[in-house]
């Protein structure tokens, strides 16, 4: 008789930060059907090692892009792969599911079910996450014009792949074998996401990421959890593409909300988390619940943070920002995009300047730090609009880092699914770029407005190294965050440059 019925696996390549939810989340539902599972982050543990090699660059590139990689750093990772995947035999589970954050995560993904399966063709292996699910949902080809789900499945790579949401239907395919994929329903009702257990961290190893979290101030590099309040998003923001997946904006109870942290908090210790919602704001109402129910139960105990939207004048108060300090709100992260309104109105964003001005100066007032997005390059951002942005920078600048740091993301991707490519691009005038090879990883940076010509490639990365040098010299990044960007513009000019030779 097998140890487990199922290990469940966080795969790379993602961001250390919190620990991630899906396999915490799948041993909660298993665990309250009396199923005995465990689970392991791969993703922390696999960095931590070839980060140790001298050849780690080459196959971080590898990981993520799929990048060549020289003989010597193929075979040390042929062997680790093989180490890995004997590590996971080991566990004596029934089921190995690995969760998908991205796309990203497929290059692994295919290598260590391809050991396993080599090593023992009988071990069952279940696919699921965001990484699988989007690549069927926005009809992202591959290979022979196949989505990954079903290149895995047909070379025996993997038994069954759940597509979309899988909380109603894991217990029963554990329990039956059930084979193939397995395609639910695109979201979980508001009833049934209330209805969801508790995530269970218990099998976490904790002090990999009191070492190697990457959560700048806000833990003090201390392990962090990830919840979730809600799904999907109350904005439909034209250059996002989470309505492919998540259409309607569903949400927890905040009591519910508040309940799960607490519960995380007695019986496992952690006393960080981190939400990974759209917007933790994106119902006011569950929000406030949530806030009131942390400040009563838990004052001055746990901090979390998260996703954050600015709202029109008068949907927040300045009650609802003392709440949020109360309840242990350390940081969020906003959606500015742009200093231009007329940017943010044509990306559908809904808060004005003088709205988001006054969203800055509350959070700073009760001492909640915040980190604004920026990006370059929306199709109908003009030169002037880009010096709006510049202008935003600037009128903060005696604000700085830590409490107030500024990411310009980077340019911008037009991505299927969302409505820029789906509806604006006709109207827009919007063709792609002829390129000689995907530089970026992305194929969806190459492309130009007919009726804005000025943003081109070349214009958007040179606008976003300004915005970087601009950033920097106002403190409102660290040293590595601004080098590894300013790396990353500069290579994709000279690449840019070359193709164009």
């Amino acid at each position: 008789m097998s140890k487990y019925h199922a290990l469940f696996v966080f795969n790379p390549f993602s961001k250390i930060d919190a620990m991630p939810m899906a396999p915490a989340l799948l041993k909660g539902i298993c665990d309250s059907h009396g199923l005995k599972t465990t689970t392991l982050d791969l993703n922390i543990e696999i960095q931590i090692d070839y980060n140790k090699t001298h050849f780690a660059t080459e196959i971080e590139k590898y990981l993520q892009f799929f990048a060549e990689m020289t003989d010597e750093a193929r075979e040390w990772y042929k062997k680790y792969i093989k180490k890995v995947a004997q590590k996971l035999l080991d566990y004596d589970a029934d089921w190995i599911g690995f969760s998908l954050l991205s796309y990203q995560s497929l290059c692994f993904t295919h290598d260590i079910c391809y050991q396993i399966k080599s090593m023992n063709p009988k071990q069952k292996i279940l696919l699921g996450g965001p990484g699988i699910s989007q690549d069927d949902n926005i009809k992202k080809t591959y290979k022979n014009n196949k989505m990954m789900s079903d290149i895995m499945l047909e070379t025996g790579l993997a038994d069954t792949v759940f597509i979309n949401e899988s909380e109603n239907t894991l217990v029963d395919m554990l329990v039956n074998g059930t084979k193939g994929k397995v395609q639910t329903h695109k979201q979980l009702t508001h009833e049934e996401l209330n209805q969801v257990p508790t995530p269970s961290y218990i099998d976490y190893k904790t002090h990999l990421y009191e070492k190697h979290s990457k959560i700048f101030h806000l833990t003090d590099q201390a392990a962090a959890a990830t919840i979730t309040g809600s799904k999907g998003c109350v904005r439909k923001c034209t250059f996002c593409d989470v309505f492919t997946f998540e259409p309607k904006f569903v949400f927890k109870d905040g009591n519910k909300i508040a309940d799960e942290m607490i519960e995380i908090y007695e019986k496992q210790g952690i006393k960080h988390f981190m939400m990974s919602d759209s917007l933790i704001n994106g119902s006011m109402k569950a929000f406030r619940q949530m806030n009131e129910a942390l400040s009563k139960r838990l004052p001055n105990t746990i901090s979390y943070y998260g996703e954050y939207i600015a709202r029109p004048k008068g949907q927040t108060t300045p009650e609802d920002y003392d709440l949020m300090k109360q309840a242990g709100c350390k940081h969020v992260i906003v959606g500015v995009e742009s200093g231009s309104e007329n940017v943010r109105n044509h990306m559908g964003k809904k808060f004005n300047n003088e709205d988001l001005h006054l969203m800055i100066q509350s959070l700073n007032k009760v001492g909640i730090t915040q980190e604004w997005n920026l990006m370059v390059g929306y199709p109908t951002e003009t030169r002037k609009d880009f010096e709006d942005t510049m202008t935003l920078v600037e009128t903060y600048k005696d604000i700085k880092f830590p409490d107030m740091i500024i990411n310009p993301v980077g340019i911008l991707h037009l991505l299927p699914g969302s409505p820029l490519a789906d509806t604006h691009a006709r109207r827009l005038e919007i063709e792609w770029e002829d390129v000689k090879e995907n530089l970026t990883g992305n194929q969806y940076d190459y492309w130009k407005s007919k009726q804005n010509p000025e943003n081109n490639f070349e214009n958007r990365v040179k606008w976003w190294i300004e915005l970087l040098e601009k950033a920097y010299q106002y403190g409102y990044m660290t040293d590595y965050r601004f080098s590894s960007k300013m790396s990353i513009a500069k290579r994709l000019i000279w690449h840019w440059k070359q193709n164009k030779k």
